[in-house]
């Protein structure tokens, strides 16, 4: 564990951490880095001294270099609580866990061949110490200085389960991601506030800081969604029992998979099938709308 003790003094209009990825979306790239700072600039009429201690969950395959830098957006955070890094290593060949290992996370080693989307969430969650979880994975990037701040804030109300945010692209974003910003950026025009109902994203585990108790009083993500869709099937969830559920805009991180269109949209299918009900894993489907996977992963003993 570690405290991220930074002087807040930055000035104005400094506080996005990759302006260059904000400036390479193909339209409108001025007025979403705008809306972002100005999402960002809200979350600081609560007191940063209030902020509960969190625990921050990353799932990792195989992302040595990506996880460094992920590391260096954490340690550029101006948090004044309790950060505790958890590492969910999905048996790496490469320096995954000696790159978390080095920068103070705990590693929870989840083999290969067990590997599901809400075991590895619930892996995270149980090695836990705080009752505010963080989650994202090892080759996102944090949006901005105020991340952990921005989501932190809400669990001072215990009516709320749940605080999520949209995705901008990342390095190595295809054209087709890069131009998907543009519609994320829309929703940086309007001010955290909290949603109605659980629709693909919901609390997706790129960037969503969720109540433990909710999680553990919920059952937890459900395991029969091996394909993924638990995370939203804990929001609505949420929802069902009187949790508050928000839109964090300042919580938004960058993270892409390089997709072209005709994989991209196999995506979306493959996300509104896990919503319908849960699916077990089909690894022949799986890598058929997501070819990115194959470079990390043994389709012989990937199995669930």
């Amino acid at each position: 564990m570690f405290h991220l003790l930074y002087n807040s003094d930055m000035s104005k209009g400094t506080y996005l951490l990759h302006p260059e990825l904000i400036e390479s979306i193909p339209i409108g790239s001025n007025l979403l880095g705008r809306n972002l700072g100005l999402r960002v600039e809200e979350t600081l009429v609560d007191n940063l001294d209030a902020d509960p201690n969190i625990s921050l969950v990353i799932r990792a395959l195989n992302e040595a270099e990506k996880l460094e830098q992920l590391f260096a957006d954490i340690h550029r955070q101006l948090f004044q609580s309790e950060v505790e890094v958890i590492v969910v290593d999905n048996d790496s060949t490469d320096r995954t866990p000696q790159v978390a290992k080095y920068y103070g996370a705990e590693v929870v080693n989840l083999p290969r061949g067990s590997f599901t989307y809400p075991k590895s969430m619930n892996l995270g969650f149980i090695a836990a110490s705080h009752d505010v979880v963080l989650t994202t994975v090892g080759h996102a990037n944090l949006s901005n200085i105020y991340s952990f701040h921005a989501g932190a804030r809400h669990f001072n109300d215990g009516d709320v389960g749940g605080a999520y945010a949209g995705v901008l692209h990342n390095e190595g974003a295809s054209t087709i991601e890069r131009y998907a910003s543009i519609a994320v950026g829309l929703e940086l025009m309007k001010p955290a506030h909290r949603i109605k109902r659980a629709r693909i994203g919901v609390l997706a585990a790129t960037s969503a800081m969720i109540s433990k108790a909710a999680w553990e009083e919920l059952g937890r993500f459900d395991e029969r969604y091996e394909t993924g869709g638990e995370d939203t099937a804990l929001a609505a969830k949420m929802l069902a029992n009187c949790y508050d559920v928000l839109r964090e805009p300042a919580m938004t991180v960058h993270h892409s998979h390089g997709l072209g269109v005709i994989d991209s949209i196999k995506q979306l299918r493959g996300w509104q099938q896990t919503l319908k009900a849960p699916r077990k894993l089909d690894k022949d489907k799986l890598f058929a709308r997501r070819p990115d996977l194959l470079a990390n992963f043994d389709k012989d003993t990937f199995k669930a």
